[in-house]
């Protein structure tokens, strides 16, 4: 597994903004409140996919929190393509385009990370990315220090081409540097489409720190066709995987349990519908590295979302 790692001024709650192709989510952002004092934290997340334009973009949400809702984290976000081709991945996207947006408003964009190789790399390194290689490849990436607040970056292909990209998100805060005062990211998202075989959703992060992290993993279908989303795959099925492979645990439709309900309420996940088949699980995490797999029931194929939430 590559090491791995919502958005306008948003109301209680998550809604889709269907001309941008954005989710806005969390509460967070608009209920100011002392942070917790975590001793682990999400670090980065890579979503390995098939992207290219208008419903096929790529879109990977975050949120950010500091001490008392304020602070910056400093990030590296990445669209590979190209460099993919190095660990025989076929059929990548040639010339990935990276937009980060904050509240319906790039914040963020690149479209060769060559442009900007000596910062990237350096960031790379402290976050432990593996290394591109070429300054002259067409891979994407950028280097940012957001304030708290919710954020999206979009991978789409140039000239509307398509293929499998990996998008990366990692806090590159340096290792052993992290206080309980600074900035986090405190739940991540991908919006994608499911296939079959290698072409499953594969979402990665990383759980830092010197104890275990509670978490809310979900993969939800039917539950976005009230945002406006059509072609959504209607019965996701989630397992969670420890490095080793070890699955961990697997939901396949979460079957309105109440205590799953009080979990999204809890962190400001929207409600999903008591009768829907989307899925959803809590578990505690020792550090380490992990990867959700979302398929669809009987091969079936459709767009989903898998989020990650901290849970305090």
């Amino acid at each position: 597994m590559v090491r791995a790692v919502k958005l306008e001024n948003t109301p209680s709650g998550s809604y889709f903004n269907a001309s941008q192709g954005i989710f806005y989510t969390s509460n967070a952002v608009v209920i100011p409140a002392p942070a917790p004092t975590p001793s682990s934290r999400l670090v980065n997340l890579s979503v390995r996919s098939n992207a290219g334009s208008g419903s096929q973009t790529l879109i990977v949400g975050f949120v950010i929190i500091g001490s008392g809702n304020s602070g910056a984290l400093p990030l590296l976000v990445r669209a590979t393509g190209p460099a993919l081709e190095a660990f025989g991945v076929d059929g990548v996207l040639r010339d990935p385009i990276l937009t980060m947006y904050k509240d319906g408003t790039i914040v963020g964009f690149n479209d060769n990370w060559g442009l900007n190789a000596a910062q990237v790399s350096a960031a790379g390194a402290a976050a432990g990315a593996f290394q591109l290689l070429s300054p002259t490849s067409a891979d994407a990436a950028l280097t940012a220090l957001p304030v708290s607040g919710a954020y999206s970056a979009q991978i789409s292909g140039s000239g509307g081409a398509s293929g499998i990209a990996l998008a990366e998100v990692y806090d590159t805060t340096p290792s052993g540097g992290y206080t309980t005062a600074m900035a986090r990211l405190t739940n991540i998202s991908a919006r994608t489409q499911v296939g079959t075989g290698a072409n499953v959703l594969i979402v990665g992060f990383v759980v830092s720190g010197s104890a275990t992290e509670k978490v809310l993993v979900r993969g939800i279908g039917r539950g976005l066709e009230k945002f406006g989303v059509s072609g959504v795959l209607a019965n996701p099925q989630l397992r969670l995987f420890a490095s080793n492979g070890t699955v961990l645990a697997t939901n396949d439709g979460w079957g309105g349990d109440s205590s799953l309900a009080a979990v999204f309420t809890q962190v400001g996940a929207f409600a999903l519908d008591t009768t829907s088949a989307d899925s959803a699980l809590v578990a505690t995490l020792s550090p380490g590295a992990y990867t959700v797999q979302i398929s669809g029931a009987n091969g079936s194929t459709g767009v989903v979302l898998a989020e990650v939430y901290e849970v305090k």
